[in-house]
């Protein structure tokens, strides 16, 4: 009963994940973006107070997701100009004025911390009366404030936020400033957390029926932008052109490492359109029908892992191979003890 519940929670997790990704088309730069920057924007909300909502939209939008010139040639992200007062590396390059003098920063950390220094200035204190979730708030006040020329800058600001979720990053900085220092895990207690659906044929069907229902999420769709199913047991989704482990992961509420680990790439394999992507713990032997498979061309141990739902380092033990040992065509393997 403890492992159904387990399963629940999770799923319904992934339900409202989701669904919520559903109701506005992503664009892929815009989630490795946000993947890529999520903890800076959450470390300078700690830090400075600064909506993590904000920063990430405002560095999307004045970065153009980090492939603008100012991102690409200066780390600048905020697209912040030169002061009286900055000392630092220039880049000039036209914008309101012929060769503008932007800021220049070693690293892309070094902008960001910049910019919310750039926010604590008393020319924005009128901001910080704002409650933090305020995103509204704080996009019309900083056109209010004269951080930006252009007219629409607040609804722009708001559109990203909303159609990216970016509001529940601010949650999320609550979140880390406290939480509690971490118990060692219990393995006795729960050794299957986290792994989805367990072993076992007919509990397998079974929770596959009813956790929607048990979950509460019994109405909403599951993955339908994504085609998706099951193997072995475990749930998968098909990935689309253009995304990568670090976007999916954000929309997952999965960590990248831990997504990456399911999917047995921690070598830091690129995900490609078409691969399946397993969304909790793969099982560590292939299902009983699959008790051995002839290798076909251009098979590889994390492929055929990959097909039949479980754990690439499997394929090794089980037939004796060394770690990384290039298959064969027409080599017969054991996926099961």
């Amino acid at each position: 009963m403890n492992r159904i519940r387990s399963y629940a929670a999770a799923a319904a997790m992934l339900l409202v994940s989701m669904a919520a990704w559903s109701q506005a088309k992503q664009m892929p730069e815009y989630l490795e973006y946000i993947a890529t920057y999520r903890q800076a924007a959450i470390d300078q909300q700690r830090e400075h107070n600064i909506p993590a909502s904000i920063s990430m939209a405002q560095g999307l939008l004045e970065s153009g997701a980090g492939k603008s010139e100012l991102a690409r040639n200066a780390n600048n992200h905020f697209g912040i100009k030169c002061t009286s007062d900055w000392t630092g590396a220039t880049y000039h390059k036209n914008d309101d004025k012929r060769n503008d003098c932007f800021r220049k920063y070693k690293k892309v950390e070094d902008s960001w911390e910049d910019h919310s220094k750039f926010l604590l200035r008393p020319r924005y204190a009128e901001l910080f009366q704002l409650k933090i979730t305020d995103y509204k708030g704080w996009a019309h006040g900083l056109k209010r404030c004269g951080y930006a020329t252009d007219p629409t800058y607040p609804a722009k600001l708001i559109k990203i936020i909303e159609d990216y979720q970016l509001d529940k990053l601010v949650s999320d900085a609550g979140a880390q400033h406290k939480k509690e220092k971490p118990k060692a895990k219990d393995k006795k207690a729960d050794p299957d957390r986290d792994q989805g659906i367990l072993p076992g044929d007919t509990v397998e069907i079974e929770e596959k029926k009813d956790f929607r229902e048990a979950a509460g999420m019994k109405d909403v769709t599951l993955y339908q932008d994504h085609k998706s199913g099951y193997e072995n047991g475990t749930r998968y989704i098909i990935a689309e052109e253009g995304e990568s482990y670090s976007s999916l992961s954000y929309f997952l509420n999965i960590s990248e490492k831990q997504l990456r680990k399911y999917n047995d790439a921690s070598d830091g394999r690129m995900l490609h359109k078409g691969d399946r992507v397993y969304l909790f713990k793969k099982h560590k032997y292939a299902s009983r029908k699959h008790k051995t498979y002839w290798v076909k061309k251009n098979d590889t141990a994390w492929s055929i892992a990959q097909k039949f739902g479980f754990q690439m380092k499997s394929i090794y033990t089980l037939n004796g191979i060394p770690e990384g040992t290039p298959l064969t065509t027409r080599q017969e393997l054991k996926l099961r003890k």
